[in-house]
């Protein structure tokens, strides 16, 4: 789905917003993208920035000028990212962006743009060195930051910036489109709890192999679950770890597992899964588990422990251990 026909469709508000701004020539200095994790945050910030600097705007992005297929191939000087996906934003890197964008703009139309992803991901000294930046902006230097949790941004930067909230797109309506295109039902199913956004979905089902391992060591530990404690152990100590054995497989892992609880809390409600491939499993999972909720609420928590320096072995031997706790006798 291509970002104009996806705001349009599903962010309407950021859509009119900004296409107003644009024709209007009424810009602010700054924006705040904020949505939940699986929103294509970083995608949109892109696409609403070039559509600052398109040669043929319409007036967003084209997509096809020359202007836009440099900027997409990371190859437009007065256009910087940094990813705090990736890794950590840190001063030094905000020095970098400032130090660059005091010298004379390369380009004809003499705009500077930078985005910062997920800017719950820079340091305290980053963060400091930033807020001066935005206080003090520039005539044609523009910003876009997006963050995951609105609550673990400064009041100071949220401050200094446009606020735009983006929605998400009802679940079943994410897997109905990932079926259209071909994606298997069951990870359409379960990648839907991840991605918001059907191209994401897609692309990460596809060629994502720290996904493709977790989904595999998600199969072994939900199986083993299934049949006694001895087998989950064995499973955590001899398989998981070759499965699981990179922070971002982790992740994936972690999240597969929240999926698969949440549903199995879903069931136990009597509502129905978004998990329907494995419906039967997700009944079992309840006959065997003493409350489902506790051991949901573990996975979320040591979830979060991902984001700081734990060794991916402890972590899983800790979930491991409260799940051996939670299974019936």
């Amino acid at each position: 789905m291509e970002l104009n026909e996806y705001l349009s469709n599903y962010q309407p508000i950021i859509y009119k917003t900004f296409k107003h701004a644009l024709e209007s020539n009424q810009l602010v200095h700054a924006y705040l993208l904020v949505g939940n994790n699986g929103v294509p945050l970083l995608n949109i910030a892109k696409y609403l920035a070039k559509s600052l600097l398109c040669d043929n705007p319409t007036p967003f992005a084209c997509e096809k000028c020359i202007t836009c297929q440099r900027i997409n191939s990371n190859n437009y000087p007065d256009f910087i990212v940094y990813n705090g996906e990736k890794e950590t934003i840190k001063k030094d890197d905000v020095v970098a962006l400032e130090v660059n964008f005091e010298n004379k703009s390369l380009e004809k139309k003499k705009i500077k743009i930078y985005i910062l992803h997920l800017v719950e991901n820079m340091t305290t000294q980053a963060i400091n060195a930033i807020l001066k930046f935005l206080e003090e902006p520039e005539a044609n230097i523009y910003a876009f930051l997006t963050t995951n949790n609105e609550n673990l941004v400064l009041p100071t930067i949220i401050s200094r910036c446009q606020v735009l909230h983006l929605k998400l797109i009802p679940r079943e309506e994410v897997i109905a489109l990932a079926l259209e295109k071909g994606v298997d039902q069951f990870d359409a199913e379960l990648m839907s709890y991840i991605y918001n956004d059907v191209d994401m979905l897609e692309n990460h089902v596809n060629k994502d192999n720290d996904y493709l391992v977790a989904k595999e060591g998600l199969h072994l530990f939900i199986d083993a679950l299934l049949k006694d404690k001895n087998e989950v152990i064995y499973v955590a100590n001899k398989n998981l770890l070759e499965f699981i054995n990179s922070k971002q497989s982790a992740r994936y892992f972690f999240d597969l597992l929240c999926a698969v609880f949440i549903d199995a809390e879903n069931v136990f409600y009597k509502n129905e899964p978004f998990l329907q491939t494995i419906k039967e499993k997700l009944q079992q999972i309840n006959d065997k588990i003493i409350h489902v909720d506790e051991v949901l609420f573990e996975i979320l928590k040591t979830r979060e422990s991902l984001s700081l320096n734990v060794n991916v072995s402890l972590i899983l031997d800790h979930i491991t251990n409260i799940i051996i706790k939670h299974i019936k006798e």
